[in-house]
């Protein structure tokens, strides 16, 4: 029996197994980084559709007209969001909309709209509207 035929057959088997094992971790891992990802970026991206709509109530509270408006808000050096906030008049009130656009460069990566119906001419929160997500 060659012992030599032996073990270099087992030495091939053990690797094969090995180099499985790590790719396939590699993958999982790089899924997970890509989960945590998107995640962060849906967070950054709704909360800047609900500034939005705070500078939009705030406007509103100053003068109570319909209005249109966008921002742009830096982050980092290729990443920006773009914010647009519009307001118009409804027979109960005014209804607010935010929609914010997460780009990497030039190419859109996240978009959330988020609005607030309702909102009456009314001092405080009691007049602000019912919060909804838009479409």
């Amino acid at each position: 029996m060659n012992r030599r035929g032996f073990s270099l057959y087992l030495t091939f088997l053990v690797t094969t197994i090995i180099f499985i094992l790590v790719t396939g971790s590699q993958q999982i891992s790089r899924n997970a980084l890509d989960l945590g990802r998107s995640d962060a970026i849906e967070a950054v991206v709704f909360h800047a559709a609900d500034g939005g709509l705070e500078r939009g109530l705030a406007k509103l509270r100053r003068k109570f007209t319909p209005f249109s408006f966008d921002y742009v808000s830096k982050h980092g050096s290729h990443r920006s969001i773009r914010v647009t906030v519009t307001a118009t008049g409804q027979k109960t009130g005014m209804d607010i909309k935010a929609t914010a656009v997460l780009f990497e460069g030039s190419r859109e990566v996240s978009r959330r709209s988020l609005a607030r119906v309702a909102v009456l001419n009314q001092s405080g929160r009691t007049g602000s509207g019912r919060f909804v997500e838009a479409s």
